[in-house]
């Protein structure tokens, strides 16, 4: 498999592509563990937390959202609807504010893999750079703090627009955003099904294997890690 040329414009994915959540886990982040007791939590049923995570995960769900206060306010709710529904991790109700405000104020959460700068840096000078990611308002402050933020052209997110990866109106907008055709771009992600929905609109698509537990694809190119993309290109 091999990509072609004319491209463009390269759409990146940012979680487990450009940067991964420090704990492995974008929900149970640092300070949550500091409050959570993971052997009580590990000692509930499967099926009650299955529950408790879909009742949670209903103040998450997609809607159109745009700033960090309002994302602060739907963390809330959801470390309070577990602290509520499973006593048994003994979670106040002051803990969980704590926890929101660490996952949406702390930056820290985030970590860069080392090579996506020079990697970013060294794909700017030929094509444009966009982002395609399901993600909150506060990673744009994130991306500014990191020095990330001027590498991209154009940045096209779940919140804006209310809907996820894989719906085929995201990757839609961002190529009117970038406003270069399907089949000059490239889209890099870690999910397949994030791949077929881009490449059913005509992007070429690569998968990343850098989450836990990735298998290489026999559909798609793979790559590794971010820099091996100066190879294929």
């Amino acid at each position: 498999m091999k990509l072609n040329n004319p491209i463009r414009a390269i759409f990146f994915d940012l979680g487990w592509t450009i940067f991964r959540p420090f704990t492995g886990n974008w929900k149970i982040t640092t300070k949550a563990l500091e409050y959570i007791n993971l052997e009580n939590l590990h000692s509930i049923s499967k099926e009650r937390l299955h529950i408790t995570f879909l009742k949670a995960n209903e103040y998450l769900k997609m809607e159109i959202y745009k700033t960090e206060l309002e994302e602060l306010e739907r963390y809330m709710n959801y470390y309070k609807t577990i602290a509520d529904e499973l006593p048994e991790i003994k979670l106040t109700l002051q803990q969980a504010e704590i926890i929101a405000y660490d996952r949406v104020y702390n930056d820290s959460n985030y970590i860069f893999y080392e090579d996506a700068k020079k990697t970013m840096e060294a794909l700017k000078e030929k094509y444009k750079i966009g982002i395609i990611s399901d993600t909150d308002p506060s990673i744009i402050r994130v991306l500014k703090n990191a020095g990330f933020y001027d590498y991209f052209d154009d940045m096209t997110f779940n919140f804006e627009l209310g809907v996820n990866k894989p719906n085929p109106v995201i990757f839609e907008q961002a190529l009117k955003g970038m406003n270069v055709p399907a089949k000059e771009t490239v889209f890099i992600d870690d999910y397949e099904i994030n791949l077929d929905s881009a490449t059913n609109i005509g992007i070429q698509s690569i998968l990343i294997l850098s989450r836990p537990n990735a298998r290489k694809s026999s559909r798609y190119l793979t790559i590794n890690k971010l820099s091996d993309l100066l190879f294929i290109l």
